[in-house]
């Protein structure tokens, strides 16, 4: 008994300790900062959109940079796929560009998008989509991923918002029959 008092104080005082230091570079929030007002959200999320848009812009042209543009190339950027693989800025451009090489077309069309402001210049946004890709391997047939759905960190850094981290979840994808009209 003594000795699990003796544990529980060894602890408790750790935790106090460990809890009471800072770092020279640890600052208290300050909540009136982060409080953002609705013009400032409005303001934030046609940025944001108009960031996701250069996204599907540079995916219908199969355009590997115009897509990835807004991402981060930072070494702390990452991306998860459904798969559960995770990998960083240069394997996703590495592998972006050989799925690039295999595809007709791909397109995206946005369904919805949810914000999370959590400071001014950290914001989560869910995006939902469809997509829609033809294989150059596989004729008249095109996939579709419905719902497809990132959610992305974006930060604000010299003025320009960046895509810091991503995790995709998508439905499985289906087939339907390319038609003339489907083309047009």
């Amino acid at each position: 008994m003594k000795k699990l008092k003796v544990l529980t104080i060894a602890i408790v005082l750790t935790l106090v300790a460990f809890g009471s230091c800072k770092s020279p570079n640890d600052s208290t929030v300050d909540i009136q900062s982060t409080e953002i007002s609705s013009d400032e959200k409005q303001i934030i999320k046609k940025a944001i959109s108009d960031r996701i848009e250069e996204i599907i812009k540079g995916s219908k042209e199969l355009n590997v940079d115009a897509a990835l543009k807004p991402y981060s190339s930072d070494a702390d950027f990452r991306i998860v796929y459904p798969d559960a693989s995770v990998i960083d800025f240069q394997t996703l451009k590495n592998v972006e560009t050989e799925s690039f090489k295999r595809l007709a077309s791909l397109n995206f069309r946005t369904i919805k998008q949810d914000f999370t402001f959590l400071t001014k210049n950290l914001v989560i946004c869910t995006w939902t989509s469809r997509n829609e890709l033809e294989r150059k391997d596989i004729e008249k047939t095109k996939m579709i991923i419905e719902p497809y759905v990132k959610t992305m960190i974006f930060r604000k850094n010299d003025n320009e918002w960046k895509i810091v981290y991503v995790h995709e979840t998508t439905a499985v994808p289906y087939t339907v029959p390319v038609t003339i009209e489907s083309k047009k």
